[in-house]
Formats: C-alpha cells, structure tokens, sequence
C-alpha cells in the first residue's frame, strides 16, 4: 500500500492506470473484508 501511494502521489506521468484500477477491483474488496473480520473479532 505504501509503495503504491508513494508511487501514485510522485509518479506523475509514470502512474500504470491498469495496475491501479486492478488493485481496486480485485485487491481492495479482500482488503476490506478481512479488516472487518478483524474488528468484528476484536470488538467481541
């Protein structure tokens, strides 16, 4: 994640559109549902 903002945010004109768009579609959406795994355990 990091990588990717330092990437995105100084890139510039080097930013690889596809790569982004994956990482939302198909990275994220797993992301997203185990940090909610994750704080549904810990909030018990």
């Amino acid at each position: 994640m990091y990588a990717m903002r330092n990437r995105i945010a100084h890139g510039y004109f080097k930013v690889d559109f596809e790569l982004v768009w994956k990482t939302i579609h198909e990275d994220l959406p797993e992301l997203h549902q185990l940090i909610s795994q994750l704080l549904t355990q810990y909030k018990a």
